[in-house]
């Protein structure tokens, strides 16, 4: 759900908005004229594959499906259409991916009854598998000077996503079930919470009102040319103003929007017209209580109930370049997945506020509810937990917005010395206790066969060679103003044991967290 929020971060009202600015905002989004279906069915979930680069920002290839955990579904090629031929041996391999009594098909979900009388998920009549194995890891590598794409990136059947020859990967293609006309694709619109449609020329965004809706010159009507005939739900009507023929989809009139001007944006839903809404395929899931705010001048945030500001937490990578981007700071589902609750426990639960899901709560598109060590659960979005922040006070406020805890390991692994990133207008970030420079590197994927390299670029422990180096930069740092808190929370490091520590882990020294908004392109 999304709202406008005035300067102040109130939620403002579109008679009240119109006449204070002389221009209209809404609070909640409007009902739609036709409801768009879930993107998932409760239980499974969406996962993008990046390419982890070198020092720079992991490149989307593809989106997944998973399960409840985000683990990877997989599809038989030797499957018919509606059936599985998969059974004995090649069942035990592949478990079927049974769906729960209270499971209903939706969308390009359906629900097949095998042999066994195992009700089994499909998705555009292939039906869905486990892996009893250990999964690829799945998520390829490219050099920092390596312009050349690998096709196996792309494919799912590749080895580098799939364990056996004649298996693949689910890959969530909503586009493949989709009939559109020839200037009109599919893509994720996050702000708007779902899949939508856009001009196929530009990407931008394409709205839906109703036919008799009279709209400003700010609305372009998404033109059909003289030759197009109606296709899949989307039809065709002719203007009375000038007699021009139109794009609808499922009843409403289409249009793109003058005032956006790049890919994901979705600035029509929040100029003042409750009756125009963003041209959806399929809709996201979105937690109770969690929305999309607008804020003059800022852009899109997410938001808990009171409007105060969600962030996620990620592992330091040495990387140039992408925390100002409009899509934000970003690191891999994997990376994300191994760190977990880790990253935040504890007193740093002071200074990051958890966002808790119900006990009821089930996983669901690029939501998950994660356990915490306390007994408490968590939201994930896109596997990182997210939290509030303490020096947040109204609306709008992003003070937590690229915070830092650095820390300088030795060659025992252990914390030789933990700056906080303290700052005398707010709350320190304070650092949990269990935090060692192991789970601050690699966290809870650790000797994992599914777990990062221990050696890949940006490394970020210290071996016993780099032990030197990590005490001058101590020395550097703990001379100066604002490193007085942090040497008495850098006592308390916890050494982490010397063995885990060792296995070519490069010889840098520094590691940390940073905590980001929530990026919200896709």
């Amino acid at each position: 759900m999304s709202r406008w929020r005035g300067l102040q971060g109130q939620s403002v009202s579109m008679a009240a908005l119109a006449i204070a600015t002389g221009w209209g905002g809404w609070g909640v989004r409007p009902a739609c004229a036709y409801t768009a279906p879930y993107s998932t069915p409760p239980g499974i979930t969406l996962v993008d594959v990046s390419k982890t680069m070198d020092e720079a920002t992991p490149q989307y290839l593809w989106r997944r499906l998973g399960d409840a955990h985000g683990n990877p579904l997989y599809t038989y090629d030797a499957d018919p259409r509606g059936r599985s031929s998969c059974y004995g041996e090649c069942a035990r391999q592949f478990p079927p991916f049974a769906a729960d009594t209270r499971a209903r098909a939706a969308g390009d979900f359906s629900i097949i009854v095998r042999d066994d009388r195992v009700r089994q998920w499909t998705y555009q009549g292939k039906p869905l598998y486990r892996y009893s194995g250990k999964d690829p890891y799945g998520e390829p590598t490219g050099g920092r000077f390596v312009l050349q794409e690998n096709p196996a990136w792309h494919d799912p059947a590749s080895d580098v996503y799939s364990p056996r020859r004649g298996w693949r990967r689910a890959a969530y293609a909503p586009e493949a079930s989709t009939v559109m006309p020839p200037n009109v694709e599919l893509d994720g619109l996050a702000i708007a919470d779902g899949f939508g449609f856009v001009e196929a020329a530009t990407h931008v965004t394409i709205y839906a009102a109703p036919v008799s809706h009279r709209l400003s010159s700010e609305w372009r009507p998404l033109r059909a040319s003289a030759l197009a005939l109606p296709v899949g739900e989307f039809s065709i009507i002719t203007r009375r103003d000038d007699g021009a023929r139109q794009w609808a989809y499922r009843g409403e009139a289409l249009y793109t929007y003058a005032g956006d001007y790049a890919p994901g944006e979705v600035t029509g839903l929040f100029v003042g017209d409750p009756r125009v809404q963003a041209a959806l395929a399929y809709r996201n899931f979105i937690p109770p209580g969690v929305e999309i705010d607008h804020f003059p001048l800022r852009g899109p945030l997410m938001t808990d109930s009171k409007g105060l500001t969600l962030y996620s937490v990620a592992r330091y990578h040495q990387q140039y370049g992408g925390r100002e981007t409009r899509a934000g700071y970003s690191i891999t589902y994997n990376d994300a997945k191994s760190q977990g609750t880790e990253g935040c426990l504890a007193e740093c639960t002071v200074t990051w506020r958890p966002l808790l899901a119900p006990g009821n709560a089930r996983p669901w598109g690029f939501w998950e509810p994660i356990m915490r060590p306390d007994g408490t659960r968590q939201w994930a979005f896109k596997g990182s937990p997210v939290y509030t922040y303490i020096g947040d006070h109204k609306p709008g406020d992003i003070e937590g917005n690229n915070r830092n805890v650095i820390m300088f390991g030795g060659s025992r692994g252990q914390i030789v010395y933990a700056d906080a990133g303290t700052d005398p207008r707010d709350p320190r970030p304070l650092l949990g206790k269990n935090i060692t420079m192991q789970i601050a590197y690699q966290g809870a994927g650790a000797g994992d066969a599914n777990a990062p390299d221990a050696v890949g670029a940006g490394s970020l422990a210290g071996a016993a060679a780099a032990d030197d180096t990590a005490r001058s930069a101590v020395a550097e740092r703990a001379s100066s103003p604002r490193a007085a808190g942090s040497r008495a929370q850098a006592s308390k490091g916890v050494e982490a044991d010397a063995d885990g520590m060792r296995g070519g882990l490069r010889e840098q020294f520094g590691a940390g967290f940073y905590w980001h908004t929530i990026g919200l392109f896709y």
